[in-house]
């Protein structure tokens, strides 16, 4: 009998399952979030025209909005879209109104206004897993390439100056 002195190289049937099966996980992590951030990169440039727009920041918030609406109607955001139409209904989980997505606040400094979104996105994946994406952006409007930094779930809570 002839003993092989040589290790195994590579990987069995097992392992390769295994990565397989993460593979498997992952690719469909992907296909089912990925679709809400490419809608999210939507928002972010239709927000970035509507600061660009001539005239806006003299605009009344019912103009803001009046705009936001018709750039929903014309993309198919349904993440957002979602967020929107059901905001001003009563939440028992919260026990509260959920809040619009989209705000008006005044900024410190200066006569200028920022509009921000702030939306949650829960994507089920797998038997009772899910994701729950938060995404969050804000402009400047009249100034569009402005940096101004989306507000937090506290800065949320604390802001007493929006206009809505």
């Amino acid at each position: 009998m002839k003993i092989n002195k040589r290790k195994q190289r590579g990987a069995t049937l097992v392992s390769w399952l295994i990565v397989a099966g993460f593979g498997i996980l992952t690719a469909s992590a992907v296909v089912k979030v990925a679709p809400y951030y490419i809608e999210f990169n939507t928002v972010k440039g239709f927000m970035k025209r509507i600061a660009a727009e001539p005239g806006i920041k003299k605009a009344s918030t019912r103009q803001i909005n009046m705009k936001i609406e018709k750039h929903l109607q014309v993309n198919n955001l349904r993440g957002l879209e979602a967020s929107y139409y059901s905001s001003g209904r009563y939440d028992q989980s919260k026990g509260k109104k959920k809040e619009k997505p989209f705000k008006i606040y005044r900024l410190k400094k200066g006569n200028n206004r920022k509009l921000t979104v702030v939306y949650e996105v829960p994507q089920p994946w797998v038997a009772n897993l899910s994701f729950l994406i938060d995404f969050r952006h804000a402009v400047v409007l009249g100034e569009p390439e402005m940096k101004v930094e989306p507000p937090a779930k506290e800065e949320i809570k604390r802001d007493k100056i929006k206009l809505n």
